[in-house]
């Protein structure tokens, strides 16, 4: 509403700025942060007492402004992925807090990146509700300074560099799921990694709709964990090695052992691949 795109029937933030220009008002910009929300109140309910048709109460009660209660969540699904907040996820492994939007700068489409802090539901009359995501954004302004692209083509965000903003929160379906992989140079640097929407169960239908009512439409929950190298687990404890399906083959002791020496010489093989993607490579020098 208080965006660019085109105005809807009702009005939006550029017929706001439009009637702020012919009223000749110096600090356009200023006066539509402090008026746009009372005029877009009083705007609305004149069109819906008009009964042309143009609004409905569910946009009436959307202009006449939420209730003073909120509910907060701390995890939130929504477009195919799985949210949580930056807290909940402090001290767990898994990764659920990235965040991307696309919005507009003055000269072109960009991404923007955070971290989600909190998620807020706004309660409107008419049991009409509103999610809103609550995000920490990286200022992305300055290439080099704020975001660098490297040769393979990932973007990386200085953490350092916090966006000053006084509106930090996104509608929850405008978001998009990313993570952030510290990088191997320069730590204060985050490498991008997107994702894609996790599979939705299929409705279920006839004599199966009862027994999937719990799972019908939870979204599959896999979250991304980044363990360490030394924090790997030892998978030998749970592979079997024996055959039950089978009759026994005696192997004559010296083939075993030539075997066994052909595959030690493989193993002290380097494979010397300049194409190999090497992650150090992964952030553009400065």
């Amino acid at each position: 509403m208080n965006g660019g795109g085109e105005a809807p029937p009702w009005g939006g933030g550029k017929e706001h700025k439009k009637i702020l220009e012919q009223a000749h008002v110096r600090n356009i910009d200023q006066m539509h942060k402090e008026e746009f929300v009372q005029w877009f109140e009083q705007h609305v309910t004149q069109l819906y007492r008009d009964s042309n048709g143009q609004v409905d109460e569910q946009m009436l009660s959307l202009a006449r402004g939420p209730e003073k209660r909120v509910t907060c969540w701390s995890g939130y699904n929504v477009n195919g992925f799985r949210f949580n907040t930056k807290k909940y996820e402090k001290l767990k492994k898994t990764q659920n807090s990235g965040v991307m939007v696309r919005g507009e700068s003055q000269k072109e489409e960009m991404n923007y990146y955070g971290e989600l802090v909190n998620v807020v539901e706004l309660h409107y009359t008419g049991g009409n509700r509103v999610v809103l995501f609550k995000c920490d954004w990286w200022d992305i302004a300055h290439l080099g300074s704020g975001f660098k692209i490297d040769r393979h083509g990932f973007i990386s965000v200085n953490s350092s560099q916090r966006l000053n903003t006084s509106e930090p929160f996104v509608l929850a379906c405008q978001a998009t799921q990313v993570f952030y992989v510290k990088g191997i140079k320069d730590p204060d640097w985050y490498i991008v990694v997107k994702t894609k929407p996790r599979n939705l169960f299929d409705m279920p239908s006839g004599e199966d709709e009862h027994s999937q009512d719990d799972d019908a439409y939870q979204e599959s929950e896999p979250d991304i964990v980044f363990t360490p190298a030394h924090e790997e687990n030892n998978m030998d404890e749970e592979v079997v090695w024996n055959r039950n399906d089978v009759e026994g083959e005696i192997i004559d002791e010296n083939v075993v052992l030539q075997e066994k020496a052909n595959q030690n010489n493989d193993d002290n093989i380097t494979d010397d691949d300049s194409d190999a993607f090497d992650i150090d490579e992964m952030l553009v020098d400065d």
